[in-house]
């Protein structure tokens, strides 16, 4: 090859970065402009109680006129309907609600909100992302993952586990189909040891589990949140003691989860108790945050940190750095690392 040949292919990459530098500057503007846009369409305000009968949405629905709201008070359900429809997109399960007669006057403040953004995930698209609340006021989120059927996928949970950690709400992990599969991965014992996650091995079919995953959710308000046809809805059946849920069995054809909850509903279950149960989704993408915010979300790199040679080290090309040392030394495994690595990549 030519030096000249060679100059040119330099010139090209060269050309390719400064583009993609542009695409990603290009998107960056965009998801700010929407994102404000958003919040100016259908910001809620949130309001202190004036006394009026206080509900809870247990559940909504869409028809030709627009989405209905079904309120939790005092144990029943009561169809009701919103006076400012313009705030409709913002109001989720969970949220605690104002009413008068049929209609929802204000909207409570949040203790907490668990969302996620759906749409294009790639970072060089300018198609736009929605944010999708899944629940509000919650106090425990409930990672329901499959031992088989559809296969094991850690990731995922992973995943599932920084979301919680970003919106700051308890979790547990739930293996499902135990009675199929015994599922011994390392990661779940690091979770356990080093993260303080709680993990129950259930079956649906047997009652394995069952009793001492309800001791784990008695007295709460949880989402029930994982991939499709792990078996969240027959874990939750299972618990209700009937079978108020319809579901499928996998899909044969490549091991994929069927869509079968197409909304997120609340269930009650014991005095105090609910549970939300959610739509299977195929892929999670996370609200928007930094690459500087997102070590902190992996909690247990803070015991590492001070091995980095730099304050704002981002464990990823650095040579000198406390995390990428734990994982060399199998202090960190490996596969979180490589979320972790997967993530950051992914933030614009």
């Amino acid at each position: 090859m030519s030096k000249i040949d060679e100059f040119g292919q330099k010139m090209n990459i060269f050309e390719k970065r400064t583009q993609n530098k542009k695409y990603l500057a290009k998107k960056k503007r965009y998801n700010e402009k929407q994102n404000q846009k958003d919040f100016e369409e259908n910001e809620i305000i949130f309001s202190e109680s004036t006394n009026q009968d206080i509900g809870q949405i247990a559940e909504i629905q869409q028809n030709i006129s627009g989405k209905v709201f079904y309120v939790l008070f005092n144990g029943e359900i009561f169809q009701k309907n919103l006076k400012n429809k313009n705030i409709a997109n913002g109001i989720t399960i969970g949220d605690f609600v104002e009413f008068q007669d049929d209609v929802i006057t204000n909207i409570l403040q949040r203790k907490n909100l668990l969302a996620r953004y759906k749409g294009d995930s790639d970072r060089f698209s300018l198609h736009k992302r929605i944010l999708q609340p899944i629940a509000a006021n919650l106090d425990l989120i409930v990672i329901v993952a499959s031992a088989i059927n559809p296969k094991f996928q850690p990731g995922f949970i992973e995943r599932y586990i920084i979301l919680a950690e970003s919106c700051n709400i308890p979790t547990i992990i739930c293996i499902s189909k135990s009675d199929l599969q015994m599922i011994k991965d390392p990661l779940l014992q690091y979770y356990t040891e080093q993260l303080g996650i709680p993990i129950v091995y259930t079956s649906s079919e047997t009652g394995q589990g069952i009793e001492q995953l309800k001791e784990k959710i008695f007295g709460k308000n949880v989402v029930f949140v994982g991939k499709s046809g792990v078996g969240k809805s027959s874990l939750i059946n299972t618990i209700l003691q009937n079978n108020v849920i319809k579901t499928l069995s996998v899909s044969e054809k490549g091991g994929q989860g069927r869509h079968t909850t197409t909304s997120s509903k609340m269930h009650i279950w014991d005095e105090n108790s609910y549970i939300i149960d959610t739509p299977g989704i195929r892929s999670l993408d996370f609200l928007e945050f930094s690459r500087e915010e997102l070590s902190g979300y992996f909690t247990d790199f803070s015991d590492f940190t001070s091995g980095c040679q730099f304050t704002d080290c981002s464990h990823t090309h650095e040579k000198i750095c406390g995390i990428k040392e734990a994982v060399k030394l199998g202090q960190i495994p490996k596969e979180r690392y490589n979320t972790y690595i997967r993530l950051f990549k992914e933030i614009i």
